[in-house]
């Protein structure tokens, strides 16, 4: 709870050692540092189907890190479209050997037969290169 709002919801664990990690409720943060979702330990759960850890093994050995933003927005459509249909759309995607966000899209949009604007990330706020970063001097007579 945050200001009296419930913010999220997931089963206790009333066991020692036991941890209990909900994927959805850290992908806003992985959006943000995107190569954690490599070692995140609510990816590396046995609920999370193979076919995600496939694919985004695939996206990310043909894009790099970038492979790995444009999963978590793969992973972020489950919210629209529901983990059955984002299930099935990368099955499907895999077998014609594509890893791609787009590709994804097309065929969940096929799928559920509604239409789902893709996603962009804002890069008005993102430098896009190192350059970009602004560092101001600290002033010692300050």
């Amino acid at each position: 709870m945050a200001q009296n709002r419930v913010i999220v919801e997931h089963p206790r664990s009333y066991e020692r050692n036991q941890v209990i990690t909900v994927l959805d409720h850290y992908l806003e943060v992985l959006l943000k540092k995107p190569r954690a979702i490599r070692e995140a330990h609510a990816f590396q759960s046995t609920e999370i189907p193979d076919v995600f850890k496939r694919f985004h093994l695939k996206m990310r050995e043909q894009e790099g890190s970038e492979g790995d933003r444009k999963f978590i927005r793969l992973l972020l459509l489950h919210r629209n479209i529901g983990m059955d249909n984002l299930t099935k759309a990368l099955l499907e995607a895999e077998k014609t050997q594509v890893f791609r966000y787009e590709t994804v899209h097309e065929i969940i949009q096929r799928l559920t037969n509604q239409h789902i604007p893709i996603s962009t990330l804002p890069t008005d706020k993102t430098p896009v290169n190192l350059l970009d970063y602004k560092v101001n001097k600290s002033s010692i007579e300050q």
